[in-house]
């Protein structure tokens, strides 16, 4: 009885959460056509423990790199309109642009939560790694 009132909880509580395990099985990246963008170059910020950089062009190419202790990532990236998709298949909103900040919703499992990323085309901001992957 306790684990079907916990299962029921559980459901009602994580309504409304999205997870990152549905997009990632149905990953549409390559199916994704990139648009065109004004803002090329490299965008530095922290997601969490993260520290993420991402390099897009003006064809709406691009790439992903985040360092977090012994994880060294790189990924490519298309941005169509206001849709990052990452090549495992997630996905991030972009919210706002200004010359110097990106800010991006992370909408999975009920976080929806922005995070702020700034123009770093000099890398100064990037992990080490990120700098020699992105250059």
């Amino acid at each position: 009885m306790k684990k079907i009132l916990l299962l029921i909880c559980s459901t009602i509580l994580l309504q409304g959460c999205v997870s990152p395990t549905t997009d990632m099985l149905n990953n549409k990246f390559v199916e994704v056509s990139p648009t065109s963008q004004t803002i090329t170059g490299v965008w530095t910020g922290t997601m969490g423990p993260y520290l993420l950089s991402y390099k897009i062009n003006s064809d709406g190419t691009g790439y992903s790199c985040y360092s977090y202790n012994t994880a060294e990532v790189t990924s490519k990236i298309k941005i169509n309109n206001d849709m990052i998709y990452l090549s495992d298949g997630t996905r991030l909103k972009i919210e706002k642009i200004t010359n110097s900040d990106l800010l991006l919703k992370n909408f999975y499992l009920g976080l929806n939560k922005n995070y702020r990323f700034i123009k770093d085309d000099d890398f100064k901001n990037a992990s080490d790694y990120c700098q020699k992957a992105l250059k």
